[in-house]
Order: structure tokens, then sequence, then C-alpha cells
């Protein structure tokens, strides 16, 4: 008598079938257990939220008591710029907490679990993408407004309303700023994986380069500098364009065309490297 085994159910789905991948919200929920769950991501936002309002109305309070005793008279634009100081902390707390979403994974081995939730990768990406922007324009977005009617209120007669001309753009192009650099620090963290070369590139993109340009021919160097992500993100969030920057929404426009670029190039290098 002959007996027939028929394969095993396991078998039949491991050669006949892909392998099953988590769904988008299974992904998403993942993500944001893993991103929320550190204390370092909680100390970072209250940092951010602390810094850019306190600096902004600290800053605002001393030149309007400098405009006040006639030695530095206030303008709508250094008026806005004043408020706004803080955000510089911003700027570089979110570039850092992006690198810092990729490359904590990377150092603590934890990044080949995840990947296993998706092979393709790509998700997981998009994933930390949409989770990490939507941190940080709801957070950057309530600090950079607070600063700005703290500020306000601090410079007395020449403050400025959100009605005023370019303000409202102003504060929305420094959000998007905001977000952007943490979305660039998160694609370098992707490319480099490594925290210390990532920040370092970080650094260098927002800080030394447009330095380093300055070093370029007078003849062509200023119409390649303005076209750099820092200096088209600034040109955005100016009230009055400075001669020789972009429109502000050109400079908003090229700003996040860097920004996509960058993620581009992480989805690529991320889907063609080992985890």
């Amino acid at each position: 008598m002959s007996t027939t085994h028929s394969p095993a159910p396991a078998v039949r789905n491991q050669l006949g079938q892909p392998p099953r991948t988590a769904s988008r919200g299974g992904l998403m929920r993942a993500e944001w257990i893993k991103f929320s769950s550190l204390r370092s991501t909680w100390v970072t936002l209250v940092a951010v939220i602390v810094a850019t309002v306190g600096l902004g109305w600290l800053f605002a309070a001393v030149a309007a008591a400098a405009s006040s005793s006639g030695d530095a008279p206030l303008g709508a634009v250094s008026g806005v710029a004043l408020s706004l100081a803080g955000a510089q902390i911003a700027w570089i707390a979110f570039g850092v907490l992006g690198v810092l979403e990729v490359t904590g994974e990377y150092s603590h081995g934890s990044i080949g679990p995840t990947f296993s939730a998706d092979p393709r990768r790509w998700p997981t990406l998009l994933t930390k993408v949409a989770v990490l922007a939507f941190v940080v324009l709801i957070t950057g977005g309530v600090s950079v407004l607070t600063a700005f009617i703290l500020g306000q209120a601090a410079l007395g007669g020449a403050a400025l309303s959100l009605t005023d001309d370019g303000v409202v753009r102003v504060l929305v192009a420094t959000t998007v700023y905001l977000a952007g650099l943490g979305l660039i620090g998160q694609a370098l963290g992707w490319l480099l994986r490594s925290t210390a070369g990532a920040v370092a590139a970080l650094f260098g993109l927002v800080f030394l380069l447009p330095g380093l340009g300055q070093l370029l021919p007078s003849s062509w160097g200023p119409d390649v500098v303005r076209w750099l992500p820092a200096q088209a993100g600034q040109a955005a969030q100016s009230l009055v364009p400075g001669e020789g920057d972009l429109a502000p929404v050109t400079g908003l426009v090229v700003f996040l065309m860097w920004v996509l670029l960058a993620l581009v190039a992480a989805a690529v290098a991320t889907s063609r490297r080992d985890a």
C-alpha cells in the first residue's frame, strides 16, 4: 500500500507566495511607539519649545529696552527676526533628532527586525518620515507661533500682528524649515548610518558650506550660494528679501526640493544596501 504526502502548508506558502509584509497602519503604530518611548525625544521637544519661546522673548525684550532708550531703533524686519531668533536652536535640535531616529536603530542592532516587518524597506523609510514630520510640524508650529506672540508683546509699540503683510508666511516658512531640516538629518542618517558622521554632515551642510561658498569668485559665487538649502530656507523666512536673495516663495520651493532629493537618495541607498 502506498501513501501520498502532500506538502505542508507552511512550505507551500514559503515556496509559492511572497513573504507577508506589515500593513501601513501596523508600521505607523510600531514607529510611533519606538519614537515616543524614548526619553530623549520628549526632552528634545520640551527643550525646543522652551528655547524657541524663551530666547525669542528675551531677545525681543532686550531690543525693546534698547529701542526705548534711543540706542537701537527697531523696524518691522528686525522685530520679527528677534522674536523668532530662538528657532535657530530648534534647527539644530530637530536635525539631530532626525539623525538619531535612524542611526539609533543601527547602533542598537534593531534595524534588522525593523526591515523584516517589510522587506521592501521604502515603506519603513516613509513611515519614519511621516512620524518625524508630524511631530516637528506640530511642535515647531506651536513654538514659532508662541514665540512670535510673546516676542511681539515684549516689543510694545513696535510690534506686528498676524494680520500684517507677510507675517503668516514667515511663520509657516519657519515651521516648514524646521521640519525640512529634521528630514534632511534623517536622510543623512540613512545614508551614513553613523550618528557622528550624519550630524557632522548636517552641520557642514547648514553652516560650513555657505561659508565656503563665500570664497568663490564674486562674479558667480553668490549665485551659487543662494541656491544652497540653508540660504534658500532662510530666504523663505524673510519678511523682506535681502539683496541678491531668492524670493521667499522661490526659496521655499528650492529648500523643499533639497529635502526631497535627500530623501530620494536615502531611499535608493537603503534599498540597495544590506541592513
